[in-house]
Order: C-alpha cells, then sequence, then structure tokens
C-alpha cells in the first residue's frame, strides 16, 4: 500500500501532464494589407465608418507568436479575405458594443491540412477618437478540422487608418488571438494526483516519527 499511493500519484501527474499540453494551445497572429486601395468602408470618414470591407483584397501574415497553433507562417501570402466584411451596424454599436449586424468568418488552412473557421459575433470596443482611423475589438469562437479548437473564444482586433484622410489608401491589419484551457477533468485529476502525493508524505512522515519513538 505504501508504494502503490506515490505510484498512483505520480501516474496521475505524468496523465495530467500529458493532457494539458495536448488540450492548451495558442493562436496568436498578426496580419497586414498589403495593398491598401482594394480595402473599403461606409461612411463619410473611416472614424466614423459603420462597415469595413477586406474582401478580396491581400493580406500577409506579418507576424506569428511564440507556440501559435494556426498554422499560419510569417510573411505568407495571400491570406485568405472571401467574404471577409466586417459590419457595425445596427446604430447602437456605433459607439459602443453589442452584437455584429453581420457575423464576420474567417477560414484558412494550416500547413498540415488543418482546416480553421472562425466565427466573429460580437464587438468587443470601439475606438474612434483618432480622427481618419478606427480600432474594433471584435470576439467570437474559433475551431479546426483536427478537433484541437472547439467553439473556442477568439478576440481579433481590427485597425485601421488613412493619414491623407478621406479618399486616401487605407492601411490596415488586424490580430488574432485564441487560448484553449484544460477541461475540467484534467483539474479534477490534478487535484487527485497532489492529494495522493499529500497523503503519501504524510504516511512517510507518521512512520519516521514511528521509528524515532522506539
Amino acid at each position: 500500500m505504501k508504494i502503490i499511493i506515490p505510484t498512483l500519484a505520480a501516474a496521475f501527474i505524468a496523465t495530467v501532464g500529458v493532457s494539458t499540453s495536448a488540450q492548451a494551445a495558442l493562436i496568436d497572429f498578426g496580419v497586414s494589407a498589403l495593398v491598401g486601395s482594394d480595402l473599403s468602408y461606409t461612411g463619410g470618414s473611416l472614424d466614423a465608418s459603420t462597415a469595413f470591407d477586406f474582401d478580396g483584397a491581400p493580406l500577409a501574415v506579418t507576424s506569428v507568436g511564440a507556440g501559435d497553433a494556426s498554422g499560419l507562417e510569417q510573411f505568407a501570402a495571400p491570406f485568405n479575405t472571401a467574404d471577409m466584411f466586417v459590419s457595425l451596424s445596427p446604430t447602437d454599436i456605433m459607439y459602443g458594443t453589442g452584437t455584429l449586424g453581420t457575423p464576420v468568418m474567417k477560414t484558412w488552412t494550416a500547413g498540415n491540412g488543418d482546416v480553421f473557421t472562425e466565427m466573429l459575433t460580437a464587438v468587443k470596443q470601439i475606438d474612434r477618437s483618432t480622427p481618419n482611423a478606427i480600432t474594433v475589438t471584435l470576439t467570437g469562437t474559433v475551431s479546426d478540422s483536427a478537433g484541437v479548437f472547439n467553439g473556442t473564444p477568439v478576440a481579433f482586433i481590427l485597425s485601421a487608418d488613412q493619414v491623407r484622410g478621406p479618399g486616401g489608401a487605407i492601411s490596415a491589419g488586424f490580430t488574432n488571438t485564441s487560448t484553449t484551457v484544460p477541461e475540467p477533468a484534467t483539474w479534477v485529476m490534478l487535484a487527485l494526483g497532489f492529494a495522493g502525493l499529500g497523503y503519501a508524505a504524510v504516511r512517510r512522515s507518521a512512520k519516521d516519527k514511528a521509528v524515532l519513538a522506539i
């Protein structure tokens, strides 16, 4: 029994380590527009716009975070932007938060064939404080065909500006971040593992005290 308990505890810890590493994953990359003239927006100026259109614009992945599991490589181009239209209507989220007038769907295929689908459905924050510029934070979920990400929360931050004002070329890009977390079962196993180690330590301490008493 004295040998079995620590052995089981060690097995618990080992299992948790493997499970956690398999379930914890990260998406962290940034994208920039290659041709600003291919981007468009709806409204009198970019800071007052109600929609932003990436549709058909060539984009390049300009940054990839450490541990990123998106399968996208830095400077890989083009990034698939088919039907990528960010609508900030209705007007109740013109300057605040709410549900997107039209959900934004992004898809991409990793080098290993894993297909990612991201659905952005809500506006978390809008910054219109800079003339001829806008920054929008959208939230939603991301899933992939390999099952690493399954409806995992994701954040998308779009930044765009027109240095020369309305009518000029647009400089734009976005960042994409998402992190999976261990499932509840993993935390239960972790707790059991530490409990097993604690119990073994207490038993060993009691044994040592008994020997000293003799």
